[in-house]
């Protein structure tokens, strides 16, 4: 069984232990990452060096270092990851349940407890032009209506780490892998596929779609950030799609130490401010934590019903390998 453990800011991050800590290294495209990582230098005194791999990197170095890992922590967004690195022995398991978690952030630690959510989004809603001369989907059958013929787009999951949380929401309906048959409509009613999200929102913002699906920390966040002409819709039914922080198995006892305070951190309510004031294309969450309100600018999430991504695919990465086949082919 998982420990909770109340006191374990307080246990972890006194100054004694400060002092003799190693410098953490943490793997991360999280924008809200390093305000996460100041906040903590800040209360403990244990530095945080950060490494923003490329979109699909992190993955691939961490496989590379093996069990002589580099990186004390890895953050990022979407379950696939952590499945696959999960897969082949290189997290830590068990890892103990920060304070104050929510009851739905709790849900969604894994089985084995290799990986913590930080955050919570959606997987997939649709960015468009307030000005579309359609009516915005209510559910994401709405897609195949002629009038939005060929004015999709979305992120290829196997080249952008956080895109599968866009093919779960089209899968969600039916599930993996009876939804197939709906995603391959879609490819055939004209949905295009970009190499990342920001190809896509680019496309959006250039005309050449009408329809972004993106994940929804990033909708947000334009809609109400960057570009006013632009809403963020959400199609039935909304998923679930969590940050996630893990850890290598094998660490020296004082940097896994540090890393630990750093996950509990990061889970408390000192740590989930720092990433919501952090304003950036990731900082549109719910927090995690239960005595954290969410954005302003957020829908209430209890009443989007949304749906846990395991019960959409229990291992994500069949479900990639096939739109990489059938979907993508040899290119985009």
């Amino acid at each position: 069984m998982r420990r909770l453990v109340p006191l374990v800011l307080a246990c972890l991050l006194g100054a004694p232990f400060a002092a003799r800590a190693a410098t953490l290294t943490l793997y991360s495209r999280l924008d809200d990452a390093p305000a996460v990582a100041r906040a903590f230098t800040a209360q403990t005194g244990i530095a945080v060096r950060i490494r923003r791999p490329p979109p699909t990197g992190l993955a691939d170095r961490i496989a590379h270092e093996g069990s002589h890992p580099r990186w004390a922590l890895a953050w990022f967004t979407g379950t696939p990851t952590a499945i696959a690195l999960d897969a082949r022995g290189l997290l830590a398991r068990h890892l103990p349940v920060p304070a104050g978690l929510s009851p739905r952030a709790a849900a969604l630690i894994p089985p084995d407890g290799s990986a913590i959510p930080t955050g919570l989004e959606l997987g997939g809603v649709l960015l468009m032009p307030k000005s579309a001369p359609f009516a915005a989907p209510a559910h994401w059958q709405d897609l195949l209506a002629p009038a939005r013929r060929g004015l999709a787009g979305m992120a290829d999951p196997g080249l952008d780490d956080a895109a599968w949380g866009g093919l779960a929401s089209l899968l969600a309906a039916q599930g993996w892998p009876a939804g197939c048959g709906f995603v391959k409509a879609l490819r055939g009613a004209g949905l295009h596929i970009y190499a990342s999200t920001s190809d896509t929102v680019a496309a959006l913002r250039s005309g050449a779609i009408q329809l972004a699906l993106i994940r929804s920390a990033v909708a947000f966040h334009i809609a109400s950030r960057v570009d006013s002409s632009l809403e963020t819709v959400i199609p039935a039914p909304a998923v679930l799609m969590p940050s996630l922080i893990v850890m290598p198995r094998h660490l020296e006892p004082a940097v896994r130490h540090a890393a630990l305070a750093f996950i509990a951190f990061a889970c408390s309510p000192a740590g989930q401010r720092a990433a919501l004031a952090a304003d950036d294309m990731d900082s549109s969450f719910w927090p995690v934590n239960a005595a954290v309100p969410p954005p302003p600018n957020l829908p209430d999430l209890a009443g989007l019903a949304p749906r846990d991504p395991r019960a959409i695919a229990t291992d994500p990465l069949p479900a990639i390998d096939w739109f990489a086949r059938e979907m993508v082919g040899s290119g985009l």
